[in-house]
């Protein structure tokens, strides 16, 4: 374990100087954030409370001598929220008119026509409507209200028939609009149907039984029919549901397919090449089933299995159902690498010209050569993948025993351009947030701003970012400029001394811990999935409480999941656990991380015997399989970038891989 403690403490040295070395940026401009709060700083947060609890007079007073600091606009801003009765139209107007970057004026806005309504101000609520119109359907629906009560019946009528007829539930606000415009006997059984089918397609279904009050017996009836069909998918294929509306009939179709494609691929995919003949050729509806069931298909490797992925597809038109073949092959108990080779032919040329596709290629190429003396073709494809930056560039790089290129671009900086930037009102205000920790409001800054700049302005704003430290929107601003090669923005060192403690405690490398929070929330303290992770590692709530419990770990409560410290220790150690439980290999301990250890077992149970890189290529979850090729892939560059010199894959896993140019590989990676 000494050599494992020393080099993690090296690694906390390299990452703490690539974290602070502000000369190592050749476009570093002299812009980072002060560590020292300004007197703008002080003055707004001491307004700022202040405003809370005095009366109107004197907090009016104290904000208006913060006109001059820059987070003015939050001030006033919070001064007309506490005291809505004391603002009038021409208050709100001067707001509106003179900060037109500042995010919270739809919020504003809308309180202020809130304010109005609740006054049964309508006329004015009219005017003030107008003046800053906002796209929101319970705005939209006090319009109609507001309507009605100005005797403007058409524009009511027309407007609320439109909220109306929608495919969802719209808001409870909205309720008090739709009956009376109903008990006036504007809802016909036409409209009543056009919701219904809205609603159906979809997959709104209690919106759409609730919808059956309102309409006549026939269409209820067609409509019960559809119900019944929805509720069970077998039924489907040998039904006449022409008497349904085309995009209902599309959805019904697609979504009895599917639910029986994952219960039974191979006869639903018998099922499919009956029925699709009765369907347009090359519609929307039919491609996108032959790549569903196609998919589905792919994830078995019996010979039975293969046949119908060719029926479905013999021409090879879909190039992710040739690369669902592909994975197919390369999961089957002995890879058949002359129809690898054959397959790979077959895909569209820029997927058979992937770094993915090219490894395989001359790799299947390797694997059936009897010949010492590689083909010069073959060692053409092996030295450009080995300058390439990628999971596949890498392990060709170390095949060929190639240092790793990193192909590392620094953007050129325009001054100009960035001049205007930093004098951008929003890009003040975002400064000086961030200075406060208020993230949430300084991004909603940045990203108004940003809204207004031209392409030459918005190539600046990912080293601006990065400058400053906000190391998350440098990353999110390098991505969505295209700037691939900017890795000081991409890739920067964030919390290296925590990660690395973290990571000499759980006897990890430090670096593989930071690519998985880089892959996991690109750095964003705050990040929370669709499924309820958190922070920065992404951890489920369920499993930090297991984790802290299980080592010890100061756990607080959910919340704790936001704060750096408390997330890596975590994170790291759970991270440590599913690496020791699948044998120190970083490849199947990686995606656990990210789809839980008892799907890898069953992974590792169904193609265990596998090539490591085989393994991975075919991983069910196309986003576990890319979760795991860029965090062995960040772990390098992440090592290079820091100076040190590490193999993507330690020894043990090298040997795993489907060919060996060296049966007996001896370097040791420097963090095993």
């Amino acid at each position: 374990m000494k050599v494992v403690t020393l080099t993690s403490s090296l690694l906390m040295l390299l990452f703490s100087q690539l974290s602070t070395a502000a000369g190592g940026d050749p476009n570093a401009t002299g812009r980072a954030l002060e560590n020292e709060p300004l007197p703008a700083h002080h003055a707004f947060e001491r307004t700022e409370a202040l405003i809370k609890t005095a009366p109107y007079g004197r907090a009016a007073s104290l904000v208006l001598e913060q006109k001059d600091n820059p987070l003015y606009p939050y001030l006033q801003y919070q001064l007309y929220q506490r005291f809505p009765k004391m603002v009038d139209q021409q208050d709100i107007n001067r707001f509106l008119d003179q900060y037109r970057l500042f995010p919270k004026r739809g919020k504003l806005q809308r309180n202020w026509l809130d304010a109005l309504a609740s006054q049964q101000s309508w006329d004015h609520w009219v005017v003030a409507y107008q003046r800053l119109p906002l796209n929101v359907t319970e705005t939209r629906c006090d319009l109609a209200r507001a309507y009605m009560a100005t005797g403007k019946q058409d524009e009511a009528n027309q407007l609320t028939a439109e909220l109306w007829t929608v495919g969802k539930s719209q808001p409870d606000a909205c309720d008090g609009v739709f009956d009376r415009w109903i008990a006036n006997g504007n809802l016909t059984q036409e409209r009543a149907e056009q919701r219904y089918w809205l609603a159906a397609t979809a997959g709104n279904m209690q919106l759409a039984r609730y919808l059956h009050r309102f309409m006549s017996s026939d269409a209820t009836a067609l409509a019960k029919k559809y119900e019944t069909l929805r509720r069970n998918p077998k039924l489907v294929p040998g039904a006449d549901i022409t008497s349904f509306p085309e995009k209902a009939q599309a959805a019904l179709i697609k979504r009895s397919f599917q639910s029986l494609a994952r219960k039974s691929a191979d006869t639903t995919a018998e099922r499919w090449l009956a029925y699709r003949g009765r369907l347009e050729a090359n519609s929307s509806l039919v491609k996108g089933l032959d790549a569903y069931i196609g998919k589905r298909l792919a994830l078995k490797t019996e010979s039975e299995s293969a046949d119908l992925l060719q029926r479905l597809d013999p021409d090879y038109q879909y190039g992710e159902l040739t690369e669902a073949r592909l994975r197919q092959v390369l999961g089957a108990e002995s890879i058949d690498w002359v129809k690898l080779q054959e397959l790979i032919a077959r895909l569209p040329a820029d997927l058979r010209k992937s770094d993915r596709w090219q490894y395989w290629y001359a790799t299947a190429a390797q694997n059936l050569s009897s010949d010492s003396v590689q083909d010069e073709a073959i060692q053409q494809i092996w030295e450009t993948l080995a300058g390439n930056r990628s999971f596949y560039g890498f392990l060709a790089a170390a095949q060929q025993k190639l240092p790793y290129d990193l192909n590392n671009e620094q953007p050129s900086l325009d001054e100009a351009a960035l001049a205007v930037i930093e004098k951008n009102p929003a890009i003040v205000r975002a400064k000086l947030l961030l200075q406060l920790d208020r993230k949430t409001d300084a991004q909603r800054e940045w990203n108004s701003a940003r809204a207004s700049f031209d392409a030459t302005q918005r190539q600046q704003l990912a080293a601006l970012s990065s400058e400053w430290g906000w190391h998350h929107r440098a990353i999110m601003d390098a991505i969505r400029q295209g700037q691939w090669n900017y890795l000081d923005a991409r890739f920067p060192a964030e919390f290296a001394d925590v990660f690395g403690q973290a990571a000499e405690q759980n006897e990890i490398d430090t670096i593989w811990a930071t690519a998985i929070a880089r892959q996991e929330s690109a750095f964003k303290t705050a990040a929370v999935s669709p499924v309820g992770a958190r922070g920065l590692m992404q951890l489920m709530p369920s499993t930090a409480k297991h984790t802290a419990k299980k080592y010890g770990i100061d756990f607080k409560n959910i919340q704790a999941l936001f704060e750096p410290e408390t997330n890596i220790a975590l994170g790291t150690a759970y991270l440590a656990e599913m690496y020791e439980r699948f044998d120190r290999n970083r490849a199947y301990a990686s995606a656990a991380y990210n789809a839980g250890p008892r799907r890898v077992d069953g992974w590792l149970k169904e193609r265990g015997h596998l090539p490591l890189d085989a393994w991975i290529e075919t991983i069910p979850y196309s986003e576990t399989r890319t979760y795991v090729q860029n965090v062995l892939a960040f772990r390098v560059i992440y090592a290079q970038r820091a100076g040190q010199e590490v193999a993507m894959l330690s020894p043990s896993e090298r040997l795993m891989l489907a060919y060996q140019f060296d049966s007996n590989p001896q370097e040791q990676d420097a963090v095993n």
